[in-house]
């Protein structure tokens, strides 16, 4: 008689053993979906500190599900949460990034009455890619340059970002000392 065994999926080992068994489970869903909105609210917490100690007009947010925006003065801050369709790498990627420019811009535009003032296009100043590994919930971490590299939390990654925001926002404030207001 031949013994039946229960098939074990082999662990891909590019993202380590651990890394694939929690991140492809339905339950990481959801706490990728905390995690990010954990990440969120401590961008538009920090950066609402930032703006009030640098004596700077509150930062403008917009949130989503997978996206965070906040502009602070000339510069910006957008982080999304990239998920593929077969979610390879599991947990799919953040991307983070600083633009130089106007992002989320302000007021309404009514084109019966005036013609729209066009802010010139953003520019990436900074850039980073970021994979997760959690073997469960209460280990989740971001990663750059993948997860051989040293991990954050959510609160840690979104005092690292808005560190990077800051920095952009004084080197614009310093070669624009008199910046034009967002429209």
């Amino acid at each position: 008689m031949i013994d039946h065994a229960t098939p074990v999926a082999p662990s891909d080992t590019r993202f380590g053993p651990d890394r694939t068994n929690f991140l492809t489970s339905h339950r990481a869903q959801s706490v990728g979906a905390r995690e990010f909105s954990k990440l969120a609210e401590s961008l538009v917490a920090l950066a609402k500190r930032a703006a009030a100690g640098s004596a700077s007009e509150p930062p403008i947010t917009r949130l989503s599900p997978d996206r965070c925006i906040v502009q602070l003065g000339p510069v910006a801050l957008t982080v999304a949460h990239i998920r593929t369709g077969n979610d390879v790498p599991p947990g799919g990627q953040l991307l983070a990034i600083i633009w130089n420019g106007t992002i989320a811009p302000r007021g309404d535009h009514v084109p019966e009455r005036s013609a729209r003032h066009v802010p010139p296009p953003p520019v990436s100043v900074w850039e980073e890619s970021l994979v997760v590994s959690a073997a469960a919930e209460t280990s989740w971490h971001w990663h750059p340059n993948g997860v051989d590299s040293t991990g954050y939390t959510s609160p840690e990654l979104a005092e690292r970002c808005i560190i990077q925001l800051q920095s952009a926002f004084e080197t614009a404030l310093r070669e624009n000392p008199d910046p034009a207001p967002l429209s």
